[in-house]
């Protein structure tokens, strides 16, 4: 649809990158809110998130030169600028934050809950980028759905629900964090949600990972873990019955 949002000289703006940079700000004011909310020192928050960004960034950068080292000799500011995440770099960000977190003392359950409205967010913003720059197309259909999306007709907007359902997520994880007294509740309300979406979402997209890898013929690897996800976001509820049985 819209790859490039605006072109500075010979500097390309991708749309991808505007939206995520912009996704990443509105994710981060809203971790510090609920931050505020729930008593945790919210500059510490602040720069728990952008300590996360700059982990993931640089950690996926540091990836995609070892994947691809003689592109990065020809190309480096390419390389250096792709609007790229890696599953690594994802990692880094969750053990920057952690490192973070216990090197500051923050409470780490309630600081996960304070992050996770602002990190479906995220999730929301990247997806929207996908939209807008005309990635992540679904599987066919004839439904009207198909018809939504202009240039991209007569396939599953993926991207749009993916979207739509993260910022479900936020409404309720959010408002769900301003009632809950107990820790780890709204992080698993929100990990549960997010897996939640994820299978929903990848049964319409085509030929996705690891098609031909089953759990007992029933399950593939990639749907066995997202449902295992959920039932860790959901142990976090369990251990709060336990606690107001006793």
């Amino acid at each position: 649809m819209y790859p490039h949002l605006a072109h500075l000289g010979p500097v390309t703006i991708p749309t991808y990158g505007a939206v995520a940079a912009l996704g990443l700000a509105l994710a981060i004011l809203l971790a510090a809110r609920c931050a505020r909310l729930l008593g945790v020192h919210d500059d510490a928050v602040w720069n728990l998130c952008l300590i996360s960004a700059m982990g993931t960034l640089l950690l996926s950068r540091l990836v995609i030169i070892a994947q691809m080292p003689t592109a990065f000799l020809h190309y480096p500011m390419y390389i250096l600028t792709l609007p790229t995440v890696t599953r690594y770099g994802l990692l880094g960000a969750v053990l920057s934050g952690i490192g973070y977190a216990l090197w500051k003392r923050l409470p780490l359950l309630r600081t996960a809950d304070a992050l996770t409205p602002g990190a479906l967010l995220l999730q929301a913003a990247l997806h929207a980028g996908s939209l807008f720059a005309g990635d992540d197309l679904g599987s066919p259909t004839p439904l009207p759905v198909g018809q939504w999306i202009r240039g991209d007709r007569g396939y599953h907007p993926v991207a749009l629900y993916a979207a739509a359902l993260s910022l479900l997520g936020v409404v309720l994880t959010y408002g769900y964090l301003r009632s809950a007294h107990r820790g780890g509740e709204t992080l698993g309300l929100g990990l549960g949600l997010a897996a939640l979406s994820r299978f929903f979402v990848d049964q319409l997209r085509p030929d996705y990972v690891l098609p031909d890898a089953f759990v007992g013929n029933f399950l593939r690897v990639d749907q066995a873990a997202l449902i295992a996800l959920v039932a860790v976001g959901m142990a976090f509820f369990f251990k709060r019955e336990r606690h107001d049985a006793q």
